[in-house]
């Protein structure tokens, strides 16, 4: 019997329970089905190289784990890639209003109320995409862009407050101000 054969006899009584294992760590059909392929192979590959496990199941589970692990992984480290290349300062014209634009709003407004509507009044992005990118609710969404818009026309009514009452969080605004200049929303 060839090496082949055996593996697929081997693994045959597990395929279920390993796809099952598969669409439950990516919570998708998709990546739940690349990464059960991904897996036969691996193990494939292993099995074709050293002595078969007795035992596959176990082992079957574990590479693809570890697969979906690395897979999260090597994500996390493309998403906080660009945010490395990013210039430390601005030669921009634009850079100085913006930036004013920013602190005046960070002087009034919470962080997430910054953050809310920069996404859908900058960025343009639905209720739907900015609860999935703040980890809320749309009902959340509506309600902080309804207190925000609220304020902001108060605001844009009454003349400014007082400059010892004033909180700027100097960190944000300056992620704020250059998610707008190189129009990078994941930088918020």
């Amino acid at each position: 019997m060839s090496v082949t054969s055996s593996y697929e006899s081997m693994v045959k009584p597990h395929l279920d329970d390993l796809r099952n294992y598969c669409f439950y760590l990516t919570r998708s059909k998709w990546d739940g089905e690349d990464l059960f392929q991904e897996a036969l192979l691996k193990a494939m590959m292993y099995f074709l190289n050293t002595e078969p496990y007795h035992d596959v199941k176990p082992f079957l589970i574990r590479v693809a784990r570890n697969l979906w692990i690395d897979d999260c992984r090597a994500r996390q480290r493309r998403r906080h890639s660009h945010l490395q290349n990013l210039p430390l300062f601005y030669i921009d014209s634009n850079y100085a209003e913006v930036r004013s634009l920013i602190e005046w709003m960070a002087d009034r407004l919470p962080r997430r109320n910054v953050e809310t509507w920069l996404l859908s009044e900058y960025f343009g992005y639905s209720m739907q995409d900015i609860a999935d990118t703040l980890k809320c609710t749309v009902p959340a969404v509506k309600s902080v862009m309804h207190r925000t818009r609220r304020l902001l026309r108060k605001w844009n009514q009454e003349e400014d407050i007082e400059a010892d009452q004033r909180k700027i969080a100097r960190l944000d605004v300056e992620r704020w101000t250059r998610a707008i200049l190189q129009d990078l929303p994941p930088c918020l």
